[in-house]
């Protein structure tokens, strides 16, 4: 992503904050909307939530009276993306483990470590930006890193379901075994973070189309 779209986002986030109805969602479609349109990888994923984030917080400051139940929203519209996020690199999971033309086990053992890593990377982007952020703000994003910690994230749980699955589905026919024992790749393939977001927006359009 570049700078321009970067800072596109931070202002998108700062402005739901200050004038949307439903924050939770909004934030939610923000954040898959920029992660649909950039890199499906772990750097690109943090870059995006630490501009909402950030453009969040900035929103809550400029808010009369607590800014607490904004930033809550924030935060659960973000666990919210991200569960989307973890869904859409199982699919593609799926669909690279049975192509061994254009995906290796390398491609896919970098794949299932950044699944593994996506609750960590949240909670450290929050700790990150949080410690960044005005003193009655930094208060408030803390208290919901200290919740999310000790009661786990929506995206947290749903990982630990998806990597069971995966790791079931993976094991028959030995592939898991192979997948382990090769080395990770550095990053992620080109093919593989554009089958994943293309996954993602399948997700996305999906659920807009139940509501």
């Amino acid at each position: 992503m570049t700078s321009i779209d970067l800072k596109k986002t931070q202002e998108a986030a700062r402005e739901t904050v200050l004038h949307s109805d439903d924050i939770a969602k909004d934030i939610r479609q923000l954040v898959v909307q920029t992660l649909k349109e950039g890199k499906f990888e772990p750097e690109a994923i943090k870059q995006a939530l630490h501009q909402v984030l950030e453009g969040a917080s900035e929103g809550a400051s400029h808010q009369f009276g607590e800014n607490t139940q904004a930033l809550e929203q924030v935060v659960s519209g973000i666990d919210a993306a991200l569960t989307q996020v973890a869904g859409a690199s199982k699919l593609a999971i799926e669909e690279a483990s049975g192509n061994l033309q254009d995906f290796s086990d390398h491609d896919l053992k970098r794949a299932l470590t950044d699944l593994r890593e996506l609750e960590g990377l949240f909670l450290n982007t929050l700790s990150e930006v949080a410690h960044k952020t005005q003193e009655a703000t930094k208060a408030t994003l803390m208290g919901l890193l200290e919740h999310l910690q000790n009661s786990g994230s929506s995206v947290g749980h749903s990982v630990t379901k998806i990597l069971s699955d995966l790791h079931h589905d993976l094991s028959k026919g030995g592939r898991l075994e192979k997948i382990q024992a090769a080395e990770i790749a550095k990053t992620a393939s080109i093919s593989f973070a554009r089958m994943a977001s293309g996954m993602l927006s399948g997700i996305a359009d999906s659920l807009e189309g139940k509501k």
